[in-house]
């Protein structure tokens, strides 16, 4: 996958809150979006005592949610942790297994927010603007909108609102379990997010493309604290099959 690369990486909070108001006026909500063949989903985890920041994104049809391809990155941890800055400490990982697939989904999912953020430029926000194409926000965490309470039967679902205005859903996407926080990112509308990830729900709380990057980026973390820790051979992608 090609993407646009930053002008610049922010080095401090200061920097990083100028370039995110500056990408936030970039980000277009639309609802023209075509039926997807196939989406990206992308997951990272941190090891090495949250030094190292390992990526896994893997491709899934759709709506059959059969794997395609998958790719894997690891760097170490360079930017510091700010709420809703997130993107300047994770992207260029994801950046990174995002550009090594061969496949180009139509539609990128991305554990984080789209425009349910403060500046209204979350991760998915970022990542859709630099690839140019549809990215929803499929988050575990709430972050900065507020929503009443949800029923707790599967589907329950209740708007996300931020600043007297809807950004998201919080979807009850498996009965009794914890919602997820569904936003639009970029190229994309609310409808649109919300239809994508219920139609890739398989029984679980997250969305299946989510759900295998999400164990995929675990198990890429584990192989390879045990290789540096020498008590395994070098991991491989058939490895983590």
């Amino acid at each position: 996958m090609n993407y646009r690369r930053p002008d610049r990486w922010p080095t401090d909070r200061a920097s990083a809150l100028q370039l995110q108001s500056i990408a936030s006026q970039a980000v277009e909500i639309n609802s023209n979006v075509a039926e997807p063949r196939s989406i990206v989903a992308v997951d990272t985890d941190y090891g090495f005592a949250g030094q190292i920041l390992y990526a896994a994104a893997v491709v899934l049809s759709f709506p059959e949610m059969e794997e395609i391809e998958r790719s894997f990155a690891r760097m170490d941890v360079k930017f510091p942790y700010y709420p809703g800055l997130l993107f300047y400490r994770e992207g260029p990982v994801i950046l990174e297994a995002l550009s090594k697939l061969a496949t180009d989904p139509e539609v990128i999912m991305i554990n984080g927010h789209g425009i349910d953020h403060p500046d209204r430029c979350g991760m998915a926000s970022h990542i859709g603007m630099l690839f140019d194409k549809p990215s929803i926000g499929c988050a575990r965490k709430i972050l900065a909108a507020t929503h009443r309470p949800l029923d707790k039967t599967r589907g329950s679902i209740q708007p996300m609102i931020l600043n007297g205005k809807e950004v998201g859903l919080a979807l009850r996407s498996k009965e009794s379990v914890k919602p997820i926080f569904v936003s639009p990112g970029h190229k994309c509308d609310l409808r649109f997010a919300h239809d994508i990830v219920t139609r890739s729900l398989r029984g679980f709380r997250l969305p299946e493309p989510m759900r295998v990057a999400h164990l995929l980026a675990n198990r890429y973390r584990q192989r390879s604290e045990k290789q540096r820790a020498g008590t395994t051979d070098l991991v491989t992608s058939e490895q983590l099959a």
